[in-house]
């Protein structure tokens, strides 16, 4: 049997994660394709002073740089197939950012991640998914501490086949949305 302190304690890697997974999507809808590289005979290049025609053009980057490609357990703006929106449901209004679904190898549990953009309050975020998880038979787990987040909740069940789900959801505020993620360990949609 595990103690409370386990689950905390897991939760807490968790919410790490979670924060880790917004830091890097915030960082990847925010890049942009990088400007051709400088030529000439001072930059590094085979290009010639004098114009030769018959030089190599020098290889530069593509003027369009392809986005990161994802495996079938994620995709970006919408809910990936096997998603269990019935245990973690996205509230309304809220802009889908990224999601991932993946088996936990020899457990009955899927793990779980669901990056959000809203334009809620943070109170108001946490209020729905306190609601929805009571609703869906979770507990809250008390004594988590935000760690340079707006907001953050943790919740766990039990299954009946033994194993323990495990939601955080963790709200970083910017000046106009919220930046949510919802990350864990569920049982699969039946």
């Amino acid at each position: 049997m595990r103690r409370p302190s386990d689950s905390i304690d897991r939760l807490r890697t968790v919410g790490a994660s979670a924060t880790a997974a917004c830091l890097a999507l915030g960082l990847l809808v925010g890049c942009s394709a990088p400007a051709a590289p400088p030529t000439g005979p001072d930059r590094g290049t085979d290009a010639t002073p004098s114009g030769d025609a018959s030089a190599p053009a020098p290889e530069g980057l593509s003027p369009a740089a392809d986005m990161p490609s994802f495996d079938e357990s994620s995709v970006a703006g919408s809910l990936v197939a096997g998603f269990p929106a019935d245990a973690v449901p996205v509230p309304p209004e809220a802009q889908v950012l990224a999601s991932s679904a993946a088996d936990v190898e020899g457990q009955p549990l899927r793990q779980v991640t669901l990056n959000l953009s809203s334009t809620a309050s943070v109170q108001e975020i946490l209020d729905f998914y306190s609601q929805a998880m009571a609703a869906a038979g979770f507990t809250a787990v008390e004594g988590s501490s935000t760690g340079g987040l707006s907001g953050q909740a943790a919740f766990n069940r039990a299954t009946p086949e033994g194993a323990t789900e495990t939601l955080f959801v963790g709200v970083l505020d910017t000046e106009d949305a919220r930046l949510v993620t919802v990350s864990g360990q569920v049982a699969p949609p039946a």
